[in-house]
């Protein structure tokens, strides 16, 4: 029986993580131990998985770079020591938020891998409270534009998170530019990513068969499906390379801040840094956090039974690294 994949997707901040914080323990709760996590962050400083402590799964964790393009390889390779050596039933991946699942796909077809694993389906996690301001702030560049509209429209389960930030209107708006995108996948509202985690192990490929225009019963579709996406978009056999101005760097912290500046430099950067995430020590609270920052919001959680090193990673484009430590400095207690 092949090993069964599933494809976690979406935008830096979108909700994987937290998806992944509440997926985990209910396949506990089913005996369904026997499922394996790879995760891929863009820098050299591990922050999500460290999040995934504690829930008894094994994680892979894949470091600076995105698995569909530089450190591609080390994707098929680590399926392949997993495959030998853990021998699990399934895996899901959570791919870095500039992952374009084309290539995430096509990866996964390595003729290494072929007949040893089936691959689900794609889900992927849209954040509504940013999605119409995103593809619109991308159509200049066309880089990101392209990622994000990948990530949806080979969705095979689209989860609209983050709902409760946003009006029943600009909710309306942001449905009718997914189905734009992709009408076949089934799309369901969320906050906290909190969903029907039975759905997400039933997933079926409904999207990519219906662009195929073929039947379930036809050819298996795992087989065909990285030249199938290639073809679609016009693309050869080399990889795409769409996040090449897409950049990352890790802070690592001397000492504890003061919350109510920190927060406030968070909010204060610039709209280049898509993404910012760690753990911090609170001076005036007497205990670290968590952090997540994107756009206009921050989150900050309490660490619950762990003590990670204290680090700040930030994704985005043409950051001004010296600047924003200078002025991350300026929050030291």
């Amino acid at each position: 029986m092949n090993v069964e994949v599933y494809i976690l997707t979406g935008y830096l901040g979108s909700g994987k993580t937290t998806l992944l914080q509440k997926w985990l323990p209910h396949l506990k709760a089913q005996e369904k131990n026997d499922t394996v996590v790879i995760m891929n962050e863009m820098g050299d400083t591990d922050v999500d998985g460290e999040q995934l402590q504690g829930l008894d799964f094994p994680v892979k964790k894949l470091m600076n770079g995105c698995i569909c393009c530089s450190i591609r390889g080390e994707l098929t390779d680590g399926m392949k020591e997993i495959l030998t050596v853990l021998q699990p039933k399934r895996i899901i991946i959570e791919t870095t938020g500039v992952a374009d699942p084309i290539d995430v796909v096509d990866a996964l077809t390595h003729p290494d891998l072929y007949g040893a694993i089936e691959i689900k389906g794609i889900i992927s996690i849209v954040d509504a409270s940013r999605y119409l301001q995103l593809i619109s702030r991308f159509q200049a560049s066309g880089t990101l534009i392209k990622t994000l509209r990948s990530q949806v429209r080979y969705a095979d389960l689209l989860l609209v998170n983050k709902v409760d930030l946003i009006s029943a209107d600009v909710l309306e708006k942001v449905k009718q530019k997914l189905r734009d995108e992709n009408a076949a996948a089934p799309l369901y509202t969320t906050i906290q990513s909190e969903t029907d985690l039975d759905a997400l192990l039933t997933i079926q490929q409904t999207a990519k068969l219906a662009r195929e225009n073929r039947t379930p019963s036809g050819p298996p579709v795992q087989k065909t499906l990285g030249r199938m996406l290639k073809q679609s978009l016009g693309l050869g056999s080399q990889p795409t390379s769409l996040y090449s101005s897409i950049d990352s760097f890790s802070y690592r912290f001397t000492g504890p801040v003061i919350e109510k500046r920190f927060v406030a430099f968070l909010l204060s950067l610039p709209n280049r840094v898509y993404r910012a995430k760690g753990y911090v020590y609170l001076a005036d609270k007497g205990h670290a956090v968590s952090f997540q920052h994107t756009e206009n919001q921050v989150m900050l959680h309490p660490l619950d039974g762990i003590d990670p090193e204290k680090v700040a990673v930030f994704i985005g484009e043409g950051m001004e690294q010296t600047k924003i430590i200078e002025e991350l400095k300026k929050c030291y207690a």
